[in-house]
């Protein structure tokens, strides 16, 4: 039997909010749970391995899968893909079968108790853009007994949520169910389903389930007001800073200006109540004896570059030439800005260096500066057969070339590992982490105090480890520290100083800023309290009671000292409880602190996306392309169509840009209120299709119909070529009508008739 690997990966399911289909659930217990694992009643297929995959397993996953899914008889080309367990995730085999023809292919994930938890497929001879044929709930069934088909032990509990159009490209609209439990929501669980709109076939489908779990009962001790009062006492709402970049429409040069608005949101980004008990939960992934046996931690690397932008070397003449316009400092003097400065961590063996004047665009800089780049190193060559110091130290620095201020700084420090022996070093930690800050802001009051004024140290913490002391006890060398900007005492963390200073020798070896200058922020002097903001925000929807999972990561920290020697697998096993909580999934988490309404992540009003849905069109044949159209998210706004109202030029752009068909000639006709005639739709719809210099073609063309002399000339090749395409349907007076407006209902009928045409002809 050939075997391929194809590459399938599936996503860690530590630490997220629901769980893979990959294990099942067990109850909460203080033994450890070896993942994955059996419901309570199952009994162990013999076809089920433990690590490693046989014959039979493969040939059982095959039947599993045809016993559900009719394969295509020119899906001859078979593979397969074996996952064994890990840490994080469980068995899993995925197969696929392929045309060899076209490469159309089918593809399915099956848990190792042959559950499906994904299929997909496609066939690669269909038309990619097209329109639908079905509307979204002639296709709901479809999506239903797909799942009642692959997956008929949990088809009971779905419970139905949206259904969606994803896009004109792929035309499929995808269906969301949810799990529901006695009576409750448990959206841990899910389903999705996902149908050509155009054949109503299942392209795929993903299941993520825990089977097996122990639900408790739907029974609650606090009520909803209850819960809303502990979650008051518990969740801050913490007034901050956001990012958006619009565009001024009346400037002339289309600059962008960064604009920080203000919002309110929770301090916690997960947060539930215990709906009998009132535990206020903060995480969904908790660890019981949790002993990691280490030998070292890799000291974490910063990575930022305070100049910012790219960069560009210049020649010597140009440098010449800028020195003598900017007055620029040399490049011994930046090495001795650098080298000289008493608060730095500089290596007595930094005896080489490299410099280069760059010019840089940094964010807070729209003409450019110039800084050098240093970069010291100790290149002494290193003899390994000696066991003598073998450490090179190295810094880099960057330096403002016009003000001498340094931008960045960031430098090595000395191991104190003993790679001869094995063992740590210990070395005295003369300075602490107070000392540390004392240092810092000393050497940032002496660069950049403007900045830092404008600061607030928002975390320290230890940084790198010196050595292990007996126990296995680490000892920190070195201390990091986080100051963000503030306006008018409300955080901007988009900005920053970022700091590290060396326990050892009292001196930074890390320095970095990230500044922006340009920035018109939002005045905090209006805003409302956080408990006003606090019951704005818990009014929101998706404040439910649920069932949730939280996942119990138990590690054996003694299993090396066990009889034998135990693997990380052995170590560590994985438990899950569902429990019924409180909790605001609310989405986007953003209050306008001034209004208290809900915003998006622009700052702009949030508005939920709602279907089109109009009461003065029934679900008729005569509305139904109305209704394929507003299935497909396009459509006019309010609760009324008015199909016979006559549409503008703006209207018509906005519908043909939704179907994917853009306006590339740099017109603003989208607001445009103009009503549209027939002649000037053709010309539209030909526009769209490229072919608008064949359209001006003059003396060629010639439409057939009986008024084609009030056609305007400039128009009378877009009309002949739209006839042609079949663009506009014929009548029987023969007549094109070209100045007649058009009402929306025939425009609905044109749209559908111009992509209609464009698949055909392509």
């Amino acid at each position: 039997m050939v075997r391929k690997l194809i590459s399938v990966f599936l996503s860690a399911i530590l630490l997220t909010g629901s769980t893979s289909p990959l294990v099942n659930a067990v109850e909460k217990s203080n033994e450890p749970v070896v993942m994955p694992v059996m419901a309570e009643d199952s009994v162990k297929p013999e076809y089920v391995t433990d690590g490693e995959p046989t014959e039979k397993a493969l040939e059982a996953a095959i039947l599993a899968v045809k016993s559900k899914i009719r394969i295509p008889e020119e899906y001859s080309e078979f593979n397969y893909y074996y996952y064994g367990t890990n840490s994080y995730s469980g068995v899993y085999w995925n197969l696929n079968w392929r045309s060899k023809q076209d490469y159309s292919y089918i593809d399915v994930s099956l848990d190792k108790d042959l559950n499906f938890f994904s299929y997909s497929a496609y066939d690669y001879s269909r038309n990619e853009r097209n329109i639908p044929a079905y509307l979204k709930s002639e296709l709901l069934d479809e999506a239903k007994n797909f799942i009642k088909k692959i997956a008929p032990d949990i088809y009971p509990n779905i419970d139905f949520v949206e259904a969606n159009y994803d896009s004109i490209y792929s035309n499929t609209y995808t269906y969301y169910f949810q799990r529901k439990e006695k009576g409750i929501i448990f959206p841990d669980n899910a389903v999705s389903v996902r149908v050509d709109a155009t054949t109503g076939e299942i392209r795929s489908a993903s299941v993520d389930w825990l089977r097996g779990a122990k639900i408790p009962s739907s029974s609650v001790k606090l009520t909803k007001e209850e819960a809303t009062k502990i979650l008051a006492e518990n969740l801050n709402m913490k007034l901050s800073y956001k990012m958006n970049y619009y565009r001024i429409l009346d400037s002339n040069n289309n600059d962008f200006v960064k604009k920080a608005f203000l919002v309110y949101e929770p301090e916690h980004s997960y947060i539930s109540i215990d709906a009998n008990t009132g535990e206020v939960y903060l995480t969904r992934s908790e660890w019981v004896e949790m002993e990691f046996e280490r030998d070292d931690i890799a000291k974490e690397e910063m990575a930022s570059d305070a100049a910012g932008g790219a960069s560009q070397d210049l020649t010597e003449e140009e440098i010449a030439k800028i020195r003598e316009l900017e007055n620029l400092i040399s490049k011994d003097k930046a090495i001795e800005i650098v080298t000289s400065n008493r608060y730095l961590h500089i290596d007595d063996n930094l005896i080489t260096y490299t410099a280069t004047l760059n010019q840089s665009y940094a964010s807070n800089s729209k003409e450019g500066s110039y800084v050098w780049n240093i970069t010291l190193r100790d290149s002494r060559p290193i003899d390994y057969n000696k066991k003598e110091d073998n450490y090179r130290a190295y810094a880099n620095a960057t330096v403002d070339a016009k003000t001498g201020k340094i931008l960045s700084f960031n430098a090595s420090t000395r191991s104190h590992y003993d790679i001869n022996t094995g063992n740590w070093l210990p070395v005295e930690i003369k300075y602490d982490r107070e000392y540390g800050q004392e240092i810092l802001e000393k050497f940032l009051s002496s660069q950049v105090n403007n900045l830092f004024i404008r600061t607030k140290l928002v975390e320290q913490r230890d940084d790198y480890i010196a050595y292990y002391k007996e126990g296995n006890i680490p000892v920190y060398g070195g201390y990091s520290y986080q100051y963000n900007r503030f306006n008018e005492d409300v955080e901007f963390p988009y900005n920053g100083i970022y700091g590290s200073v060396d326990g050892v020798t009292g001196k930074i070896y890390y320095y970095s800023t990230n500044w922006d200058e340009d920035i018109v922020f939002e005045s905090p002097k209006a805003a409302m309290s956080p408990q006003k903001a606090f019951e704005h925000y818990i009014s929101k929807d998706g404040y439910n009671l649920l069932y949730e999972i939280n996942i119990i990561n138990q590690y054996d920290p003694n299993y090396k000292t066990k009889e034998r020697y135990y693997n990380y697998s052995d170590a560590y096993r994985v438990a899950y409880e569902v429990r019924l909580v409180y909790r605001p999934d609310i989405s986007p988490s953003y209050i306008s602190p001034f209004t208290g309404e809900q915003l998006d992540y622009n700052g702009e009003v949030y508005k939920a996306t709602k279907p089109y849905k109009y009461n003065d069109i029934s679900d008729s044949e005569e509305n139904r392309e109305i209704l394929l159209m507003a299935d497909m998210n396009i459509g006019f706004e309010g609760e009324k169509f008015l199909p016979d109202k006559f549409i503008t030029e703006g209207e018509i752009n906005l519908l043909l840009e939704k179907l994917g068909y853009w306006n590339y000639d740099g017109e603003k006709t989208n607001e445009s209120t103009k009503l549209i005639n027939r002649e000037e739709l053709a010309y539209e719809f030909i526009k769209r299709l490229g072919l608008e210099n064949i359209a001006k073609l003059s003396g060629i063309y010639t439409t057939g119909y009986a008024d084609e002399d009030s056609i305007f000339s400039n128009y009378l090749g877009a009309v002949a070529l739209s006839k042609g395409l079949g663009l506009f349907p014929g009548n029987d007076d023969n007549m094109f009508n070209p100045k007649n407006n058009i009402t929306r209902r025939e425009a609905v009928s044109l749209l559908m008739n111009f992509v209609r045409a464009n698949n055909e002809n392509n």
